[in-house]
């Protein structure tokens, strides 16, 4: 094991520790489980050599585990659905900073694997949330994903485009919709261009596309004193403020990532920090 271990190491040009970690996902095994039984059988090392061809060839370790770790949740992913990311994560800790008070009907437009809508289904238990994709591929990740956690009673699925067939309001409205401009698709590293849902990421020319739309529509979706979080990038930020103040009269606010780039924006009402 310590000679893969190695290979590994050398093959992607990281540290031995990246590459047992790379292993043990693989071989869906502890970190340091890879090293307790040496004698890995041949149809076991032909498995493991075709995923680590996979990961060489660009392929998210996601897509080839089907799994991936989301704050306290392992969520089952799929080829063909978003996955999300770390700044999610934080985008979470900010809506529960933010909301004035707790939600009773949330929507959560593009759901992907489900990250948010699970989160936010155990972080407010009472409230009852739809979540939406206009990919069917996500909605069958998800549904397998809330009937792991027992969610399926609080979280209702619909197949369709942004704000189709709804005709209730929410105290929240939330999305990670596709925020890259255009121009920027070809500079994605491979493994987000080549794999990833273009649908998911493609904001259009100037990556507000969705953006805008989901703003100028959601607005009538929102309760008095209700919530839109939206994740953006940090490109888009005069845009938007010139957007929202032309075409909403609702406070907003863009706040920073951990990394300290500007990446989500609050409309309507919320906790000033």
């Amino acid at each position: 094991m310590k000679e893969i271990v190695k290979q590994v190491s050398d093959d992607f040009k990281i540290s031995s520790g990246e590459a047992e970690l790379i292993v043990a996902s693989l071989l869906e095994k502890p970190r340091f489980g890879i090293y307790f039984d040496n004698r890995m059988d041949i149809n076991t090392k032909k498995i493991l050599n075709m995923k680590l061809i996979q990961l060489k060839n660009g392929v998210p370790i996601e897509y080839i585990t089907k799994k991936v770790q989301f704050r306290n949740f392992l969520l089952r992913i799929y080829p063909g659905v978003f996955i999300p990311r770390l700044e999610t994560e934080y985008f979470i800790e900010l809506i529960e900073k933010f909301v004035n008070s707790r939600p009773e009907k949330i929507l959560e437009i593009g759901t992907g694997s489900g990250a948010i809508c699970i989160t936010l289904a155990t972080i407010f238990p009472k409230a009852k949330i739809i979540a939406t994709d206009i990919s069917q591929n996500a909605i069958n990740c998800v549904l397998e994903n809330i009937e792991r956690y027992n969610l399926t009673e609080q979280i209702n699925l619909l197949h369709c485009n942004m704000f189709e067939g709804l005709t209730t309001k929410f105290d929240l409205i939330v999305t990670n919709p596709p925020y890259i401009p255009r121009a920027r698709l070809k500079s994605l590293p491979k493994s987000v261009k080549h794999f990833e849902p273009i649908l998911a990421i493609n904001g259009g020319t100037e990556g507000v596309q969705f953006i805008k739309k989901l703003i100028q529509q959601g607005k009538d979706y929102l309760n008095p004193g209700g919530l839109i979080a939206i994740e953006v990038d940090e490109t888009e930020v005069k845009i938007l403020q010139k957007f929202v103040e032309m075409n909403i009269s609702a406070p907003f606010y863009f706040k920073k990532d951990l990394f300290g780039r500007f990446r989500y924006l609050f409309v309507g009402n919320f906790k000033n920090e």
